[in-house]
């Protein structure tokens, strides 16, 4: 049997109701599950998500999520909490699973993920399939940082091989699932380079339509076909598009680091981006976004005198200021 998951919090439903209705048009056959790493909330119809199933990880995963509910961010623990999913569901005889990141669109059914599963263990997409230029971000130099393939697809078969890649896999992300690329951690994500020395049989997809996504537009020319899309030529099909860090309130930026592309410089890749926000608008995004997450650390508020204290020089010279006013006002 086969299953495919993403995670998410509340507020993330929008986009995890368009992945599901557009991965359940083209794999009917395929049990799609939301796992949802928050509380109920009343307001939320979760009948009307798209998929088959809903699963909450704190109820799943009680111990895991209360060990670790203060010590990552919740973009970070939804990450953390993805190989012990893919064990559950190896648990529930699901022979191969597929994880995909909430903010994907699908516009093509999955051929060749299945047909290389017929022989491997393992399906990887890379953020780049060739060279960046040298000018701009992100470069090929930036992306070697985050991880050469990218994890917001993986696709897995149950063997003996990739349980026990699991379980490794999900005791480092458990101990060093961060975000904090200065000590060479991103999230769940670096661990999967690897995959091609553990395991022995991972297919690398270098098919340019899965994963199109902001960080390798300099390799992929979006070509709109009556509503069909297509890459460099009528005959790749888009199959799925990754809006990562993409927020519609910040258009025409498609994601805040990159600053390469935006919806001024790429118009082939507006429709893709416009089609998106309709349907995140149509899934009550304006409303589901406002939600606050019950798990994961909140950020500390930061107020003036702690974004000083972070730059020593200027501290000094505000504390310098603050005497120089107080012996001014004494001399009055």
């Amino acid at each position: 049997m086969k299953l495919a998951f993403t995670i998410c919090a509340n507020n993330y439903l929008a986009h995890a109701k368009t992945l599901a209705t557009s991965f359940k048009k083209y794999h009917p056959e395929v049990v799609f599950c939301i796992a949802i790493l928050d509380e109920p909330n009343e307001g939320i119809d979760y009948d009307n998500l798209g998929a088959d199933k809903i699963f909450w990880i704190h109820k799943l995963l009680p111990e895991l999520v209360s060990e670790l509910t203060d010590t990552y961010n919740i973009a970070e623990l939804c990450t953390v909490v993805k190989p012990k999913l893919f064990t559950h569901f190896f648990g529930k005889d699901y022979n191969t699973v597929l994880y995909i990141d909430p903010d994907i669109k699908v516009f093509a059914p999955f051929n060749e993920v299945f047909a290389a599963l017929q022989e491997h263990q393992v399906v990887l997409t890379p953020h780049i399939c060739s060279p960046t230029g040298d000018t701009g971000h992100p470069q090929d130099k930036d992306l070697m940082r985050t991880g050469i393939y990218n994890l917001g697809f993986l696709a897995v078969n149950k063997t003996e091989q990739t349980q026990s890649f699991i379980h490794w896999w999900d005791k480092r992300v458990r101990a060093y699932g961060f975000h904090d690329l200065k000590k060479g951690f991103f999230y769940d994500q670096i661990w999967l380079g690897y995959a091609p020395a553990f395991l022995d049989r991972v297919f690398v997809l270098r098919h340019l339509g899965y994963n199109v996504a902001n960080w390798n537009l300099h390799e992929r020319k979006i070509i709109n076909e009556n509503g069909r899309y297509f890459v460099n030529n009528a005959k790749t099909p888009v199959v799925f598009f990754h809006y990562s860090h993409f927020k519609m309130e910040n258009l025409p930026s498609i994601a805040s680091y990159n600053k390469n592309f935006n919806l001024d410089n790429r118009k082939d890749i507006v429709p893709l981006y416009v089609e998106y926000k309709d349907d995140l608008i149509e899934n009550n995004y304006n409303v589901l976004k406002h939600i606050d997450y019950i798990f994961g650390k909140k950020p500390k508020p930061i107020n003036a005198s702690v974004k000083l204290k972070k730059n020593n020089r200027f501290h000094k010279a505000f504390v310098l200021f603050k005497k120089t006013v107080r012996m001014i006002l004494k001399g009055y």
